[in-house]
């Protein structure tokens, strides 16, 4: 097994909290939206309308608040923060569609936290797809096998691990010390 050279960390569930209260009702609209997290355009007009259309008038406010709304997980960001200058390199890799992802750019230090980002709006294709992990290795030069990704959704983490990436499932309410465990595994220690 090769040390990964580079870790890849989903968002929500992640490196940030869903909203979970409002979460069904965001899924409910963006559904509407056909391949919303591949790149169709998404705003805050059509999210607006959409919800007008599920007759979700009352809580408009509360559905913006999914794409408005990032609950991070700082403990985590710690982490990514401290193999960063240990020099292992991390990425965002997330499915998201356009306004969210704008939204995150915006209103997270992901920018700053992060060595880069890759949006499944961005690439036009979404995880658990083999094409989206594929992408990314490409587009870093870095073989599969030296990719560690690291997703909350089981699917997610089988596509990835499809794809020839070491891929492990964790979530932020498994702990700090489950994300240790799970990087000394693939003898990555964090200082």
């Amino acid at each position: 097994m090769h040390t990964p050279r580079a870790i890849l960390w989903d968002a929500d569930g992640v490196l940030q909290r869903i909203p979970l209260d409002t979460w069904d009702l965001a899924v409910t609209v963006v559904s509407q939206i056909p391949g919303a997290l591949t790149g169709a355009k998404v705003d805050e007009a059509t999210i607006r309308k959409l919800a007008h259309d599920a007759e979700l008038d009352d809580r408009v406010r509360d559905v913006l608040s999914v794409w408005w709304t990032f609950d991070l997980i700082h403990a985590a960001l710690d982490i990514v923060a401290r193999l960063r200058d240990q020099g292992i390199a991390s990425y965002l890799a997330s499915n998201q569609d356009s306004y969210r992802a704008a939204c995150m750019r915006e209103r997270t230090p992901y920018g700053q936290v992060l060595d880069g980002a890759y949006y499944s709006c961005d690439l036009g294709v979404a995880k658990p797809s083999t094409a989206f992990f594929n992408h990314i290795a490409a587009d870093l030069n870095i073989p599969h096998n030296e990719l560690l990704f690291i997703d909350d959704q089981p699917a997610n983490v089988a596509g990835a691990q499809a794809a020839g990436l070491n891929a492990e499932r964790w979530t932020h309410t498994d702990g700090i010390e489950q994300l240790l465990a799970l990087l000394d595994a693939h003898a990555i220690r964090v200082a």
